[in-house]
């Protein structure tokens, strides 16, 4: 069974076997582009607003992927040891690209190797 508890109630039969990585991809993305206070059973759930013109883009960057980090290791169990890096696009000056280096623990119970590169352009995730 790869697909999460969410995904079976929603999907049915179906959400019983959707690809583990996929599962993960589709809470990941459901996560990022939640703002905290969204949701009221888990105020922390989701990104903080990080529109603060007082920061600067070195300063923003490393807030957003310690927001991102913090969400992975509260909401999503499968990964560990995640580390979130910023990817530097060129040419994209309101995209931001961020690789998920993590562990993720295989039906045999050994922990493999999973990564994750996507951007947010606003609102929109994008996963590559």
């Amino acid at each position: 069974m790869g697909g999460s508890l969410f995904e079976r109630l929603t999907l049915g039969e179906a959400g019983a076997y959707i690809d583990e990585d996929e599962s993960i991809r589709n809470n990941l993305t459901r996560m990022l582009t939640a703002r905290q206070g969204s949701v009221q059973a888990a105020p922390d759930y989701g990104l903080p607003d990080l529109n603060d013109l007082t920061l600067s883009r070195a300063e923003l960057i490393l807030e957003n992927c310690a927001a991102i980090k913090s969400c992975i290791d509260a909401y999503e169990p499968r990964l560990h040891e995640a580390v979130v890096q910023h990817v530097e696009l060129e040419g994209m000056h309101f995209t931001q690209g961020f690789h998920i280096s993590a562990l993720k623990q295989d039906r045999a119970g050994r922990l493999v190797p999973w990564s994750w590169t996507f951007t947010v352009d606003g609102e929109k995730l994008r996963g590559r």
